[in-house]
């Protein structure tokens, strides 16, 4: 059996559109743990009636990308996909320190879009018009993850990157703050799930230039963070039962200039399931928090800091 895409490992490279569809060779390169962004069509397979009983046609129909993406939370990394969520980012500072500031809108399209390279064992995929669809924020082993699903435009086959990677390193153990509510830390949490859902969905026009999609819109939005933590009274458990607002804040920070921090103002328990699974065993709360949007805050604000400059 003859073998094919024998080789070691892959390159992700990302680099902002200038026009949304428009393929842009990588200017960012990202180590990661995972990714499906895949080619997505829907050929049509006609049946007409006819003397036979066998299908009788294939036709070209409409065609997409998607897939999920994930890595490591680096701080200057993460800019790149929250400007092409459905976000407003801003920066602000100057070299050699940046600050993006990121909150939601309700715009019914990005911003921003993004190509995406991808070398798989020296076969190279080039996919445009990629915009986030829902980002997740999350704790494995210490270490503070992102992941993304992506929906985009088309695809189309590029030359291969030279990678240059980035210096910087993950957020780990000892480097995490979370107040609930907002200025009141507390360190009965060991785990937190941070997640926005945007609905994205490719859009298909007629058109005689590919059968990608012609842009991706969003839908409605839902925030939301679960959280494991000790139950030390009963203070938080009736703040659930009587729906008390509160506000969270997560940080996550290595040093001054090189942080991320999650602010959801106004947040409201879903959920709070207590349980012990044998004698002596501590009371654990795993608790759900629905982030809302009021009339003088967003649901979230998300605050990177970091030496890159996004241009």
């Amino acid at each position: 059996m003859a073998g094919y895409g024998i080789g070691a490992g892959g390159i992700l490279g990302i680099a902002l559109e200038t026009v949304a569809g428009t393929y842009v060779a990588p200017t960012k390169f990202i180590p990661f743990n995972s990714e499906s962004l895949q080619y997505m069509h829907d050929t049509q397979f006609r049946r007409a009636i006819r003397a036979s009983a066998d299908e009788t046609w294939a036709v070209p129909g409409n065609a997409h990308t998607e897939g999920d993406l994930e890595m490591d939370a680096l701080d200057d990394i993460v800019p790149y996909f929250l400007m092409c969520a459905r976000t407003n980012t801003v920066k602000s500072g100057s070299t050699p320190n940046f600050i993006y500031t990121a909150t939601p809108t309700g715009a019914a399209v990005p911003a921003k879009t993004m190509s995406i390279t991808i070398v798989r064992s020296g076969e190279v995929f080039g996919y445009t018009g990629v915009v986030v669809s829902s980002f997740t924020f999350g704790i494995s082993d210490g270490t503070l993850t992102f992941t993304c699903s992506l929906v985009g435009q088309d695809e189309a086959t590029q030359s291969a990157p030279t990678a240059t990677w980035p210096t910087t390193s993950p957020f780990g153990a000892g480097q995490y703050s979370i107040e609930i509510p907002t200025s009141t830390p507390v360190t009965d949490a060991d785990t937190f799930e941070f997640q926005v859902e945007d609905n994205a969905e490719p859009q298909y026009r007629l058109k005689s230039t590919g059968r990608g999609a012609q842009f991706v819109k969003y839908g409605e939005r839902s925030v939301q963070t679960t959280m494991g933590r000790d139950f030390t009274s009963r203070t938080d458990y009736d703040a659930f039962k009587a729906l008390t607002a509160q506000s969270i804040t997560l940080t996550a920070t290595k040093g001054a200039n090189n942080s991320i921090s999650i602010l959801c103002p106004t947040t409201i328990k879903e959920s709070y399931e207590l349980g012990l699974s044998g004698q002596g065993d501590l009371v654990r709360g795993n608790i759900t928090y629905h982030h809302l949007v009021s009339a003088s805050n967003p649901a979230y604000t998300i605050v990177v800091k970091t030496q890159e400059n996004i241009t």
